[in-house]
């Protein structure tokens, strides 16, 4: 949930995990980048980011948005992995 709706960062990551599912990729980089402009440290949003980009074939994208998301979350293994799965893609 996100209390403040539209004024939230949150909001539009969780939006673009939606549009992610329905395979709606574009509307999904486009929230997901809403979400980076409201909180640039917003590590999900950042991997979200990274699985749109993968999703619609722009792998060199996605390895950035990963490597970004690793920045602010080193731990994360589930964005260490597609990263990996993504800079498998460009070689």
């Amino acid at each position: 949930l996100a209390p403040a709706g539209p004024n939230s960062h949150v909001y539009y990551s969780n939006r673009s995990a939606a549009y992610l599912s329905l395979n709606k990729y574009e509307q999904s980089i486009h929230d997901s980048k809403k979400s980076l402009a409201l909180q640039p440290e917003y590590a999900k949003a950042h991997s979200r980011l990274g699985l749109a980009y993968f999703a619609s074939g722009r792998y060199e994208q996605a390895v950035g948005a990963y490597e970004a998301s690793l920045e602010i979350d080193p731990e994360n293994e589930w964005s260490r992995d597609h990263l990996e799965k993504a800079r498998d893609r460009v070689r």
